[in-house]
């Protein structure tokens, strides 16, 4: 598979679960008051030109016509960590297509380094990591009331692991940061946002 084709995958992985979320009311915010996009373009008035986004969620307030949020979502599959550069680059979009009403995500399959997850505590970018299918653990087990309630449990102290050890492995595949914050799935970090843009 071509690398354009590889990011193509993983750019649809990302934008069927949000979406998946949003028609399902998942995500803090009722269908009708939001849309979801992939290749959306925003203008961006220091280019002149406009910045096209791998996938965004613009929220609107009943009655208004322009988004009080645009979401946006920047996906990279990687197989090793990602550079600080490559936050640094996706905070400069972010500021071009609107600091005020904007939030970013970056969302990938690799690990991040230290100082990009440093950068992105810095300028408020949350972070999500989604495992390669290859490094989540599937276990089958006999089905009972208490292998079901650890399933749903959350060891919260491997967050920090799976956001910077690229061969981490774990029967979970999400992984999020954002403010200060870990998050176990999409509704979570998005309900936080929503909250705090208030």
């Amino acid at each position: 598979m071509s690398t354009q084709a590889k990011g193509d995958a993983f750019e649809a992985r990302v934008y069927d679960a949000l979406a998946d979320e949003l028609r399902n009311e998942r995500l803090c915010v009722a269908p009708q008051h939001a849309k979801i996009f992939r290749k959306k373009a925003y203008y961006s008035r220091d280019r002149q030109a406009e910045i096209t986004t791998d996938v965004s969620i613009e929220v609107f307030l009943p009655a208004r016509k322009r988004p009080t949020l645009v979401w946006v979502f920047e996906c990279k599959d990687y197989t090793g960590s990602v550079p600080v550069d490559d936050i640094e680059e996706f905070h400069a979009k972010l500021q071009q297509i609107g600091e005020d009403n904007t939030k970013g995500t970056f969302v990938t399959s690799g690990a991040l380094q230290k100082g990009a997850r440093a950068y992105a505590d810095s300028k408020r970018i949350g972070v999500v990591r989604l495992l390669p299918s290859d490094q989540i653990i599937v276990v089958l087990e006999f089905t009972t009331a208490a292998s079901m309630a650890r399933a749903s449990e959350v060891d919260w102290s491997e967050f920090s692991v799976a956001l910077s050890a690229p061969q981490h492995r774990s029967r979970r595949g999400f992984f999020a940061s954002d403010d200060g914050y870990w998050f176990p799935n999409w509704y979570s970090l998005l309900s936080h946002l929503i909250e705090h843009a208030k």
